[in-house]
């Protein structure tokens, strides 16, 4: 159903990591996004959330904002279809799949929003149906952040308690025999039966992927993200024939694309980031392609605040496989992001709202 846009506001922000994130891009203390208001002549709002990643092959942030002015020039005023966006505006953000992905999660809101609907059970109706009925609650990852072996222990032990199916530790940046130790300690605390992975970034050359991999094995990883960087299909595809882990693609797919991952059979999994795979749409025919494929899908956040990654957790809640564990719980990353999707129990349930289900 199209939308009439009546005004419009970008708004920058700059968040502040709780703690210092390490990954094999680098230490990073803060993060800057965009995000975009899209209000109807009803006065009801759609919110959308630039967040550009170093390595994920995105523009940068100014130029995602400098692309939300452009884009959103024209849109006062006129109908829109989330769905279907004139030729001349999809080709202007053709290389901006950041500033794609902002645009794209405010329309689907402001719908979604119309519609009376959460954008969970939005986007199924009018995208689907995906894997079933649109999840209420969806299971996620715990995000070890910890340097030290003896914190991860204690980090993994108390996301087991705390009812987490799955936890997740950044690997790269380091050397990685460090990492297996690492790994060690997050699997003692973590325990035998629950699912523990691994995200290198693209961190380790070929020769460094493959002995890793062959250690990290003894802590029977679910699978580890990334290996070798994003540009290496043959690489990947090498080392996912030969290696004890299962390979997952993360970056590898923002920056080359779906198909030609799938091509290349260089992954067993496919991470999948709505916030810079160009917004709801793309990531959800993203998903599909691996599914038909027979990969693993996984969804998870890119950082985003909190707009952001109520996007991400919503598009997972409409994919609907409540088997697989999702990393979507951001709240705690920022001093500055009090409404951060939380975790309970392992899970983060919906809001019956319309929209993300959530106002500031």
């Amino acid at each position: 159903m199209p939308l009439k846009i009546a005004a419009v506001r970008i708004e920058p922000l700059n968040l502040h990591f709780r703690h210092p994130l390490r990954t094999a891009a680098g230490e990073f203390r803060e993060r800057r996004v965009v995000r975009l208001v899209l209000i109807d002549e009803q006065g009801l709002e759609g919110r959308g959330e630039a967040a550009p990643w170093p390595g994920f092959g995105s523009e940068s942030v100014a130029e995602a904002e400098t692309f939300l002015h452009y884009a959103t020039r024209g849109l006062r005023g006129q109908a829109i279809d989330p769905a279907a966006w004139p030729d001349a505006l999809a080709m202007l953000l053709t290389h901006a799949p950041a500033a794609r992905a902002a645009l794209a999660g405010a329309l689907w809101e402001l719908s979604a929003r119309a519609a009376g609907e959460s954008l969970a059970a939005h986007l199924a109706a009018r995208l689907g149906p995906f894997r079933g009925a649109p999840l209420e609650r969806v299971p996620v990852t715990a995000l070890l952040t910890e340097d030290e072996p003896d914190a991860l222990l204690a980090a993994a032990a108390r996301a087991r308690i705390d009812g987490h199916r799955a936890v997740k530790l950044k690997l790269g940046g380091r050397p990685w025999r460090l990492d297996v130790e690492r790994m060690q300690a997050a699997r003692a605390g973590l325990g035998p039966g629950l699912s523990l992975r691994g995200d290198a970034n693209g961190g380790w050359d070929r020769a460094s992927a493959v002995q890793a991999l062959a250690a990290l094995a003894e802590s029977a990883p679910e699978f580890v993200e990334q290996p070798l960087p994003a540009e290496d299909l043959e690489g990947l595809a090498a080392l996912r024939r030969s290696s004890p882990v299962p390979i997952a693609a993360d970056e590898s797919v923002a920056v080359c694309g779906v198909q030609p991952v799938l091509a290349a059979g260089a992954a067993d999994v496919l991470v999948l980031k709505p916030a810079l795979l160009g917004g709801p749409m793309a990531s959800l025919a993203a998903a599909r392609a691996a599914a038909g494929a027979g990969l693993g899908v996984v969804w998870t956040h890119a950082f985003e605040g909190a707009v952001g990654a109520l996007h991400a957790l919503h598009v997972a809640a409409a994919w609907s496989d409540a088997g697989c564990v999702h990393g979507l719980a951001t709240a705690g990353v920022y001093e500055d992001d009090p409404h951060a999707p939380a975790a309970r129990g392992g899970w983060i349930k919906l809001s019956d709202a319309a929209g993300l289900g959530w106002q500031p």
